[in-house]
């Protein structure tokens, strides 16, 4: 056996994951982790005539070594829109790179939501890719949610609840986070007892290999909901906690059942799961702690760093800064300080969760010294729209680690509630988690976009810095709201209803430089390029592009219909009603946005009949009414997929045209009530539906540009 050999049978975690992504291709790479190094992460790469080696402080390292090389020398990237990187017929030579050492000793991955807006219904398959492209992309800090309701379910029978009330709170697994976060429980439930040993496996499977590449997972920690049935029974003390639409009890932290509890959770986690340490936590999220003195909230912090360090003497709180700014009218400097000086400096590690667009560090005296996680937060919901804050994120961690009050700052992160769009965010974030910073975006973006396509022309340079200024140097919360996924309305002055997630004021009017990069990516794709990465942006753009005309369209049906001119508001109506038609018609190109795939998935989980029309029901839910059926949170997770634009906010659309229709032929008055009530029965009915039980058929994204090439001439023609 070689050194080259030898090193790669010690490291076969690292080995097996080049021969996922390179395929025959791996024979010319050796893997070298070197153990032992207790210092920052660091990584190296020697690309000569007798192979590549990558070398690093673990299989994470080895994987972003892989990375660099892959962009830097080759010109390609793994994404996730594109896990097949294009490898030339010779690997260049590079010799013998710098090392390179990050500055981060966390890289944090996930949210507690994206286990229910992304991943709910993952198999092993799409767990192992994203998995080599978390280590490709450096995390070393990943959130582990799947899998925990079986440590719930054998905690709750251990303290007297029956499995039956066990199962009914856990509820459907596509709310399954929401629990976790104390923010509701029971929803869509009863949980089947095949998904429960079904994603025990999964789990297992998951953490075994984040931990053989060098990660540490985070676990989940107590923060005190239970079942209101429990805690009745047990004559605990409690209080009851509103979330939107939902309940919860809590147990008050001096009640005996909070230790009892909690300890017989972590044991139970630990005994499935093992433990990294790191443990996830979040008392009030979003909820508004049922105390006013600060004793009151140190009381909590301490039960909750109790039971950890009850279970593991080494455990570390892992919490979010969340609430901190969602509820900051409550939370006063008093209240957090006292919050935060509760829990050992060594005991808690606090996740800034949208310190690219309000951070907390600053005004929490950067979280009194604690380690804290600079977050990118980016997706609410995986609300659609080309958006982000490419400039922050290049440079704010590095701007806020100078700063005094972010000295302990100790780890960067991705803390999207949905994920799958803007991969460029994505990739700027991972080398700012090596280098910890990069100070010339534009330049990065020349690298990116040969990377991306495989060539870097004029065109396609010049189409990344108009998205650059136009939609990735964004100043507001989020892409501007989606007319399509808004809820029609008879009231006021007929515009839709917006939904409660945050993002810019929707608008009519294309930004110039989205029009142009538009163009710019048409003339330059191929047939050969529409299925790849150039027809997912070609996508993305053009549906942004369809998103300010149905502004505009339905503005002026709006208006119309105010001023009861019938023959404009049909001229206006009849073009939404187009616009919606033509942007389905344009998503059903992209795997990546077809409601079947995301049915069948749910359904594939299912063991029976009626656990797949469960599982559906939830996957439906999620995406339109969310909670009850006039729940607050509606639409909050709409999505700009085919199918769901076909089959539900088309006809809202439509039923919205026909109503007023009716009024404007009748003399009479537009009956809001009347038409929220029959839309209220509508929706209800899309989701009480159910889908076929096989798998989506082949998919056409092979199709987008020509798509495309159809929509162009009649939407610039529009815009004139």
């Amino acid at each position: 056996m070689t050194p080259a050999e030898e090193r790669d049978a010690g490291n076969p975690a690292a080995r097996q994951l080049l021969r996922r992504l390179l395929g025959e291709r791996a024979a010319e790479f050796t893997a070298d982790v070197v153990h032992g190094d207790p210092g920052p992460d660091w990584y190296e790469v020697d690309a000569g005539p007798g192979g590549v080696t990558l070398r690093g402080s673990s299989g994470v390292a080895v994987a972003s070594a892989l990375r660099w090389y892959l962009r830097t020398a080759c010109g390609t990237q793994v994404t996730w829109d594109a896990p097949v990187p294009r490898l030339p017929d010779r690997l260049p030579h590079t010799g013998t790179t710098a090392r390179t050492t990050s500055p981060y000793r966390h890289r944090y991955h996930f949210n507690v939501c994206t286990f229910g807006y992304t991943t709910a219904f993952w198999d092993w398959s799409r767990w192992e890719r994203h998995i080599d492209w978390m280590a490709l992309h450096g995390v070393t800090t990943p959130l582990a949610m799947t899998g925990l309701e079986a440590a719930w379910q054998r905690a709750l029978l251990r303290v007297g609840l029956d499995d039956e009330g066990a199962r009914r709170f856990l509820g459907g697994p596509a709310y399954l986070p929401w629990n976790w976060l104390a923010s509701l429980d029971g929803w869509c439930g009863p949980l089947p007892q095949s998904w429960i040993d079904g994603h025990v496996d999964l789990a297992l499977r998951i953490l075994d290999r984040e931990r053989a590449l060098g990660m540490r997972p985070v676990l989940q920690g107590f923060s005190g909901h239970l079942p209101r049935e429990l805690i009745a029974d047990r004559g605990a003390r409690s209080t009851t906690l509103s979330w939107w639409d939902f309940e919860v009890g809590v147990l008050d932290p001096r009640a005996p059942l909070f230790e009892e509890f909690g300890t017989a959770l972590l044991t139970e986690q630990t005994k499935l799961f093992g433990t990294d340490h790191l443990y996830a936590a979040d008392p009030f999220i979003e909820t508004t702690p049922p105390v006013s003195d600060p004793a009151g909230l140190a009381r909590v912090a301490r039960a909750v760093h109790g039971v950890l360090t009850a279970v593991d003497d080494r455990a570390t709180w892992v919490l979010q800064a969340w609430p901190f700014s969602y509820r900051s009218r409550y939370w006063t400097p008093e209240r957090t300080r006292a919050f935060l000086d509760a829990i050992p400096d060594d005991g808690l590690l606090v996740l800034d969760l949208w310190a690219e667009h309000r951070p907390v560090w600053r005004r929490t005296d950067g979280y009194r010294g604690r380690p804290w996680v600079w977050c990118m937060l980016h997706s609410l919901g995986g609300r659609p729209g080309l958006y982000g804050k490419l400039d922050e994120i290049a440079t704010g961690p590095a701007r806020a680690a100078a700063d005094a009050r972010g000295r302990s700052l100790s780890g960067i992160g991705a803390s999207m509630e949905a994920f799958g769009g803007d991969p460029v965010l994505y990739e700027l974030l991972a080398d700012v988690a090596w280098q910890g910073a990069v100070d010339d975006v534009r330049a990065w973006l020349r690298t990116w976009t040969r990377a991306r396509y495989g060539r870097a022309t004029p065109g396609l340079l010049r189409a990344w810095e108009l998205l650059h200024d136009s939609v990735y140097t964004a100043r507001g919360p989020g892409p501007p709201g989606s007319v399509v996924i808004g809820r029609p309305t008879l009231r006021g002055d007929l515009r839709h209803e917006l939904p409660v997630h945050l993002s810019d004021p929707p608008s009519p009017d294309v930004p110039p430089g989205l029009a142009e990069a538009w163009t710019l990516l048409a003339g330059e794709a191929t047939d050969q390029d529409s299925a790849g990465p150039l027809g997912r942006d070609l996508c993305d753009v053009t549906a942004q592009v369809l998103t300010h005309v149905a502004c505009e369209r339905q503005w002026r049906a709006a208006d119309a219909a105010l001023a009861r001119d019938a023959d404009r508001f049909h001229r206006a109506a009849d073009e939404l009603l187009a616009t919606v038609e033509d942007l389905d018609t344009l998503l059903a190109t992209r795997p990546e946005y077809r409601l079947d795939a995301w049915l069948a998935d749910a359904r594939g989980w299912a063991t029976t009949p009626a656990e797949a029309d469960l599982y559906e029901a939830g996957a439906r839910r999620l995406l339109t009414l969310w909670g009850h059926t006039r729940s607050t949170l509606h639409d909050y997770s709409g999505r700009h997929w085919a199918g769901l634009v076909r089959t539900f906010h088309l006809p809202r659309w439509r039923s919205w045209c026909e109503h007023i229709t009716r009024a404007m032929e009748t003399g009479s008055p537009y009956r809001a009530e009347e038409f929220e009530a029959s839309l209220l029965a509508q929706e209800e009915r899309w989701a009480a539906g159910r889908s076929r039980t096989t798998a989506p058929g082949p998919d056409t994204a092979g199709e987008t540009l020509d798509v495309v090439r159809t929509l162009m001439p009649r939407y610039r023609a529009a815009r004139r």
